[in-house]
């Protein structure tokens, strides 16, 4: 073989390396990129499962809430029934004072 045909053969066969080299370079960069892409869509998924729960813990807590609330307006709605209740029971025990005032006016005791 000639010095041309050296040249040649080696020439190419470093070009094919080099050609080699970059294919396993380009092919490891795209599994990286795939890898990367993977683990932000699970990311993205992740964020979108505890929105999901976020939201489904925020519904439960407005129910309670309401529960809460009508509890609420239920205890003061008896509450001014008790109140109303008293007041009657005040004047009551007033009218029954006077009752017996005058009953001890008119039996003489003192």
């Amino acid at each position: 073989m000639g010095i041309a045909t050296d040249l040649s053969l080696d020439s190419a066969s470093r070009l094919g390396m080099v050609g080699a080299g970059m294919h396993v370079g380009i092919q490891r960069a795209m599994a990286d990129l795939k890898r990367e892409q993977r683990r932000e869509a699970n990311a993205v998924a992740d964020v979108a499962t505890r929105l999901r729960e976020a939201r489904l813990g925020q519904v439960a807590a407005l129910r309670r809430a309401a529960a809460a609330e009508a509890r609420v307006a239920r205890a003061e709605e008896e509450a001014r029934g008790a109140q109303a209740e008293i007041r009657m029971l005040r004047e009551a025990l007033l009218a029954e004072r006077r009752l017996t005032a005058a009953l001890k006016d008119v039996c003489g005791v003192a």
